[in-house]
């Protein structure tokens, strides 16, 4: 079985504390562990993919 897991790029907003980060130096508030976690429940003969939409501002990419 094959999965792809897609962490979707969100549109800035009030909630979206961008601006708030900003102010404090930091580029995300949390890590995004939901899919990770998803990924690592899954039986290990699965094959998947995590993609990550959001801008990464030349951190690595996933595996």
């Amino acid at each position: 079985m094959r999965i792809l897991l897609v962490y979707p790029r969100f549109p800035q907003s009030f909630w979206s504390f961008e601006r708030a980060l900003e102010l404090v130096e930091r580029k995300a508030l949390l890590p995004p562990l939901g899919l990770v976690t998803v990924a690592a429940i899954l039986p290990p003969t699965w094959e998947y993919k995590l993609v990550d939409k959001l801008p990464n501002n030349g951190a690595k990419k996933w595996p």
